[in-house]
């Protein structure tokens, strides 16, 4: 579904901050949620991930011109081609930065990942050609719990963060992955990340 719509105030040469991800199905999202709820009142973190704004990123493109976009659905079209739809699952915390005080907090995903990883190749291959570059360090799926710890680990100082995360969730965790996504900014809304366009795998 498309539910992305340009206002007639549009102009080409307005820009828009884009990025291409995999959604994170609605039970994922929800038992993600259910643990993200468990600890929000032991970690003090500035930014929790609205639940419907779960997403793996797959390649990060910027400020974008609207002008730009017809020609980046054809190319993201063409990074389709060959796939067939693969299997994740939720697998264990992870932060980034100083273990005391990481700058975000996430979720991994194990399963077919070495698939997971081509398809991310791939797009950043059919991207290139548009002048998107692509990340220098390794890339590294996750899913955005929070961000920014401000410090505080109320009642649970002596555990660090490790400590008061949650064990693995024991329903359904694991999806099948048919197609990406490619995700327009909305900054102040509620979920943040508005789909543009899907592509499914052929």
């Amino acid at each position: 579904m498309n539910n992305y719509s340009h206002s007639h105030t549009d102009l080409p040469s307005r820009r828009e901050r884009l990025f291409i991800a995999l959604r994170v199905p609605a039970h994922i999202q929800n038992s993600l949620r259910i643990s993200a709820e468990q600890v929000q009142g032991k970690l003090d973190f500035r930014k929790w991930t609205d639940y419907r704004d779960y997403h793996i990123t797959l390649q990060f493109l910027g400020d974008t011109l609207v002008s730009d976009i017809g020609h980046l659905r054809k190319a993201l079209r063409l990074a389709t081609v060959g796939f067939q739809p693969f299997e994740l699952q939720l697998s264990g915390w992870g932060t980034f930065g100083l273990e005391e005080a990481p700058k975000v907090l996430w979720k991994g995903v194990e399963g077919e990942v070495d698939q997971l990883h081509l398809l991310q190749k791939q797009i950043v291959g059919a991207t290139a050609a548009l002048g998107f570059e692509a990340e220098l360090r390794p890339y590294s799926p996750h899913i955005t719990i929070a961000r920014k710890f401000l410090g505080q680990n109320p009642g649970n100082e002596d555990k660090g963060i490790f400590g008061v995360l949650p064990g693995q969730f024991l329903g359904v965790n694991s999806w099948m992955v048919q197609d990406f996504v490619l995700y327009v900014t909305q900054p102040g809304q509620a979920p943040m990340y508005e789909v543009v366009d899907t592509f499914s795998f052929s």
